[in-house]
């Protein structure tokens, strides 16, 4: 067996085809076909099942995956603790994380660990719903639940806030009182999955009289556009809903819900150079805006 046949076994597996498989990798799909027929003769298994919708993995590849991953990580582990202890980290590190994290706190923030770190690649994947890493698609997640098991170095880096918000527009046509403590006979907007999963759903549920939701959506962006359309009220991130300039936060005081924020590494990565510097990188994002995290602070969100 070639051990770098595994490289190409894990694009595929990760990519669930060639296509994306020989991008990554920088070579043609017939190379990366070649080479996998070549691992599955030579440990005479079938890792997976071919369709014209792309590759799905057998029994045996789910088995394989997760000792290659293995391999994966061990070998990084040993370039980085028997490797030119000044050479930058290189490579690609996958983050898993949920939509808010990714648009407002990430990506802004991107370009200082790109200077610092130019050799470096960076993969966002938005998938919230889960708190362990399916198939090991990620090296890290950032997440609002903790997995509750699993081989997983865990540290909560921060928090985040949400609150109950309306449009202008919408309180107009349906006013509330300043200091409503029960919502009650209005159009609502409820978090479906990805978000199911949070505290969020029961939130509203103790928040309002037990009315049916209006509209069920599972991702922010839609939230805020059905806010803003006067739809009704939703459950927002602070840091997303306070830059609205039409939005209004219903009774702050009292319409509050806070959830931890997550930062997930499988524990046979977690001392590679590269998982290190993007792991410190979130945590130092996520604590460096803290502030309008929790809603308390109007502060420039790539600060």
């Amino acid at each position: 067996m070639n051990w770098n046949d595994i490289r190409y076994f894990l694009a595929v597996a990760r990519h669930s085809g060639l296509t994306g498989a020989a991008k990554q990798l920088g070579v043609s799909q017939s190379t990366v076909a070649r080479r996998v027929e070549t691992l599955e003769a030579a440990l005479r298994t079938r890792f997976f099942e071919r369709h014209t919708h792309g590759y799905q993995l057998t029994e045996e590849g789910r088995e394989m995956m997760e000792k290659a991953i293995a391999i994966e990580g061990s070998m990084a582990e040993i370039a980085d603790d028997l490797g030119e202890r000044d050479i930058q980290p290189s490579g690609m590190v996958r983050v898993a994380t949920i939509e808010t994290l990714a648009n407002q706190i990430i990506i802004p923030n991107l370009p200082a660990l790109q200077n610092a770190n130019p050799a470096l690649q960076l993969g966002i994947a938005i998938n919230a719903s889960l708190s362990r890493l399916p198939q090991r698609e990620a090296d890290i997640a950032l997440r609002l639940c903790r997995p509750e098991q699993g081989p997983y170095a865990v540290k909560r880096v921060g928090g985040i806030s949400f609150g109950l918000y309306a449009s202008r527009a919408y309180l107009e046509r349906h006013p509330i009182a300043k200091n409503a403590t029960l919502i009650t006979g209005h159009r609502l907007i409820m978090w479906g999955d990805p978000m199911a999963y949070t505290a969020l759903p029961r939130a509203m549920r103790l928040w309002s009289d037990g009315s049916l939701a209006t509209l069920v959506l599972d991702s922010v962006q839609a939230q805020v556009l059905a806010v803003k359309a006067g739809v009704g009220i939703g459950i927002l991130p602070c840091i997303t809903a306070d830059d609205e300039d039409h939005f209004v936060r219903i009774n702050p005081a009292h319409y509050l819900q806070d959830e931890d924020i997550w930062l997930i590494v499988p524990n046979d990565l977690r001392r590679a150079k590269r998982i290190r510097v993007v792991s410190d990188f979130l945590t130092q994002v996520v604590q460096r805006n803290q502030g309008i995290l929790a809603g308390t602070s109007t502060r420039n969100k790539a600060a």
